[in-house]
């Protein structure tokens, strides 16, 4: 059973023939209820404390325990979207790859194209020139064929 201060005041002790002084162990009776209340006071006040750490404590693990998670959400996060962004440049690299693709392609046809055009221009160009020489040539002989018959008269 825990003693209280009240209970070291109130208790009596029988009398007996060679008893203690009664003034002396009421004396001392009240030093140790006074004491006993001193101490039960701080007791409680420990235990407040105790509790408002424990509290903090409580509070700052559900704090970190909150930081931690969003760290984890973080890191989520920040991996899904370079895994997103990874993947969006190899589409648009792809897609460059095909364009590039397509233009050289176009640019190929096109040379082509252009190629054939010039092998036939030249083509053109020796027939034309064969044909107006062949032309010069008959009008030389012509001339010739004039002067010739001009100057015998």
């Amino acid at each position: 059973m825990a003693v209280t201060p009240l209970d070291l005041l109130q208790r009596e002790f029988p009398e007996s023939r060679r008893g203690y002084d009664q003034a002396a162990v009421r004396a001392f009776l009240e030093e140790a209820r006074e004491s006993l209340e001193d101490a039960l006071r701080e007791v409680r006040t420990l235990r407040e404390q105790l509790r408002e750490r424990d509290q903090k404590v409580a509070d700052l693990q559900a704090e970190r325990d909150e930081v931690r998670q969003t760290l984890m959400v973080a890191r989520r996060l920040s991996e899904d979207l370079a895994a997103d962004a990874r993947r969006q440049a190899d589409l648009l690299l792809g897609e460059a790859r095909l364009q590039a693709q397509v233009i050289i392609s176009t640019t190929y046809d096109e040379h082509q194209q252009l190629v054939a055009q010039v092998v036939q221009l030249k083509s053109q160009r020796h027939r034309l020139t064969a044909d107006l020489r062949a032309v010069l040539e008959a009008h030389r002989r012509a001339l010739e064929e004039q002067e010739r018959g001009s100057g015998e008269p």
